[in-house]
């Protein structure tokens, strides 16, 4: 089945409690899958976004292990799941304005490399789905030097991590940035219902026009 963009949109919107605009950019980086042109009008294909709204929440033991530096791709930025992996890292590099306390733990407590360098994990969201991994290796005037990542990635690549509201960064861990657990109940519980209005139609769950919640 072929959903709007509009359709499309507001699935996500509904399904992650995120606002139809954040939706539309997820749809138009590629997230649920390509588009096709009908017309005047561009269709997304079912079941790419319900692969989409399937995927889990990053797990919390490997936010631990890892400790990374999760940032969130800003609405004036352009973002292509398709596009090379250093067109991808442009959109993460920076430039960012980081407190000295924050500068000094990725220099000194990075989780990839002894502490006499710097290399540690960075993850790129956009409206709290994972889109780019990189491995931090130097921060200059503002932007990070990066690299692509390495094994570690595996465990964040297709899954959803939120950041706190209005927060454009978090370094995992550190206690000058995170105080709590970023992580959204809001937002899990509009997953599930989503998954059961799809899984059980005849559920009495909320339904908006486009069939869907």
């Amino acid at each position: 089945m072929k959903l709007t963009a509009r359709a499309a949109a507001e699935t996500i919107s509904v399904a992650h409690n995120i606002g139809l605009r954040d939706a539309a950019r997820v749809l138009a980086a590629g997230l649920a899958g390509p588009a096709t042109r009908q017309g005047s009008a561009l269709l997304y294909d079912e079941q790419g976004i319900d692969k989409l709204l399937d995927r889990p929440e990053c797990p919390l033991p490997e936010l631990d292990r890892w400790r990374p530096f999760v940032v969130r791709i800003g609405r004036t930025q352009t973002s292509d799941v398709a596009a090379a992996w250093s067109e991808r890292a442009r959109a993460v590099a920076g430039p960012w304005r980081l407190p000295l306390p924050t500068s000094v733990y990725l220099a000194w407590h990075s989780s990839l490399s002894p502490p006499a360098g710097m290399r540690h994990p960075l993850i790129g969201v956009l409206a709290g789905w994972v889109t780019v991994g990189a491995e931090i290796t130097g921060y200059d005037e503002g932007c990070f030097r990066l690299e692509p990542p390495g094994h570690w990635f595996n465990s964040f690549q297709d899954t959803w991590l939120p950041l706190p509201p209005r927060r454009r960064w978090i370094l995992w861990g550190a206690p000058s940035t995170v105080t709590q657990s970023p992580r959204q109940p809001e937002r899990t519980e509009s997953q599930a219902a989503y998954r059961t209005s799809r899984d059980w139609p005849t559920a009495d769950v909320p339904v908006r026009s486009n069939g869907r919640l």
